[in-house]
């Protein structure tokens, strides 16, 4: 996120670029807490993990909770890419207006005003381009409030961090699945957090679809009985919600396969959970077709041994930092 001569904010996607910007901070906002990571990219490209960080605090603390993390790790005035919390904005695919690029945004507010949940002028909308069938583009706006970038700016700058992007999740999760998996055919990521989830395609560095799913690894956590299922152990209610979440990524796969590439993704990458779910690797590989992996950080992630137990919470904040097409 960049600003303009008045200091108002807007989001900012921006094609990357290659870069040798060292120690840039990513950051994760969420309802109950939030991620810090710094990374330092050598000339050569390489990436190490200097930073990671995950804190539990309702909204009021953010603020608080920021500030002492930047001081205890001296990482004032240090460039800072932050991601929205989900549910803090609204991810729209849109049919491209034909007017003067001057006046897009502009057209695409009011195309997008009866589908926001707050007034269109108050909305701050960016706009980017998803692979789609056939190889042309899928055009979506982001749109939030102007009141949740504001907050998120002022969070940072009470910290003292040097405000350079404002991301989301999915484009965020891209640049992850960019780095730690080569395939022409694409790749997929299953993200599930504590109460939703998100199924990620990416190839060759472009995102092709971002599908949100409703369940959480809470509802797995919480289900008991266990009990062993195709040679996996799990419960009957873990198997219903595994089921929907086959389901959920099965529908993803298809409509890539249909849709955009002609051809099945290389391999479904688990993303790190925030509380273990015991044989849900195992379930999702017998009912998938490709192969299902755990993602692994360390293939390319300088380090990444310190964020082990708190890669769910940090993995979009990793995202962020590694973007370089700021300035």
């Amino acid at each position: 996120m960049l600003f303009d001569d008045q200091q108002e904010a807007k989001l900012t996607f921006f094609k990357r670029k290659s870069s040798t910007r060292n120690g840039v901070v990513g950051l994760t906002f969420f309802s109950d807490g939030l991620a810090l990571v710094q990374l330092d990219t050598s000339a050569e490209g390489d990436v190490t993990l200097r930073v990671a960080e995950s804190v539990d605090c309702g909204a009021s603390g953010h603020a608080e909770v920021l500030a002492e993390l930047v001081q205890r790790h001296q990482l004032q005035n240090t460039p800072c890419c932050a991601v929205l919390a989900r549910g803090t904005y609204n991810l729209i695919q849109i049919d491209q207006p034909d007017v003067p690029e001057a006046e897009l945004r502009d057209a695409v507010r009011w195309q997008v005003k009866d589908l926001l949940d707050f007034p269109a002028e108050q909305a701050v909308i960016e706009l980017f381009s998803a692979v789609g069938s056939a190889g042309g583009p899928m055009n979506f706006a982001v749109a939030a409030a102007q009141e949740n970038i504001r907050y998120v700016v002022d969070v940072m700058q009470q910290a003292n961090l040097a405000v350079k992007v404002i991301d989301i999740p999915e484009l965020a999760l891209r640049n992850v699945l960019d780095r730690s998996f080569e395939s022409e055919r694409g790749v997929a990521l299953l993200s599930l957090w504590r109460d939703s989830g998100l199924v990620t395609i990416v190839r060759n560095g472009e995102l092709c679809m971002a599908r949100r799913i409703n369940l959480g690894v809470q509802e797995l956590v919480t289900a008991a009985d266990v009990e062993d299922v195709d040679g996996v152990e799990i419960s009957q209610a873990q198997q219903n919600i595994l089921d929907s979440v086959v389901l959920e990524i099965q529908r993803s796969l298809d409509y890539y396969e249909s849709s955009v590439s002609r051809q099945p993704v290389s391999a479904v990458l688990l993303a790190p959970l925030t509380d273990p779910v015991p044989g849900l690797q195992s379930y999702l590989d017998s009912y998938l077709t490709p192969d299902v992996q755990q993602l692994d950080l360390g293939s390319w992630l300088g380090n990444s041994s310190v964020v082990t137990a708190q890669q769910s919470r940090c993995l979009a904040a990793i995202g962020a930092a590694l973007r370089s097409d700021w300035s």
